[in-house]
């Protein structure tokens, strides 16, 4: 009896560290090719991610050479469950999926959100070559709703990677790995009253 309740509040809390776990933030650059388009860095003022919340992100971004097309967005969504990282489908357009960058960005049309504009930070194609820094201003993180929102908490690793369409050599790659909690929750133990 006692074995197989120890057994049990293992599986809870190996599930529990699978939704409620805590990954630091980090931002990795993975490029590999010396033909390189970004150099990003930054980080996160908000952490873990907070649904529904905001988030701070300030970020200097160095372009080393004018992009004005021809470059896939190759992203990798992977979710930590019990004792590795997943990848989450694409599943309309959000997910682990591929888009043309410039065609991506070209739905602001012009109209970057604030917090990019307050930062004369580009949103759109063409990108000039320069050094741009996005400062710490809050972005929304809206709630999430629906039967596929239990994938929305845990610990994430996201990988971006630009290739260039016309060659198919990758240009870049950056993975960023994050947690995400509910904005009720305030610590891994409070759904035990802990």
């Amino acid at each position: 009896m006692c074995r197989k309740m120890m057994f049990n509040l293992a599986v809870i809390v190996l599930c529990a560290n699978g939704y409620l776990g805590y990954t630091p933030f980090r931002l990795t650059d993975c490029t590999s090719s010396p033909n390189r388009v970004v150099t990003v860095s930054g980080r996160l003022l908000d952490h873990p991610v907070r649904i529904p919340g905001h988030v701070r992100a300030p970020t200097t971004v160095v372009i080393h050479r004018p992009v004005n097309s021809g470059i896939r967005l190759d992203v990798t969504v992977e979710k930590f469950i019990f004792f590795d990282y997943f990848a989450l489908p694409c599943v309309s357009r959000v997910g682990s999926c591929s888009y043309d960058a410039c065609e991506l960005l070209g739905r602001y049309d012009n109209k970057c959100p604030g917090q990019l504009r307050d930062s004369s930070f580009p949103c759109t194609c063409p990108f000039r070559d320069g050094e741009y820094n996005l400062q710490a201003f809050p972005f929304n993180v809206p709630n999430v709703r629906g039967p596929w929102s239990f994938l929305a908490y845990g610990d994430f690793r996201v990988t971006g990677r630009l290739v260039n369409i016309t060659s198919g050599e990758e240009v870049n790659c950056y993975s960023v790995e994050f947690t995400v909690q509910s904005a009720a929750i305030s610590s891994p133990w409070s759904l035990w009253g802990w």
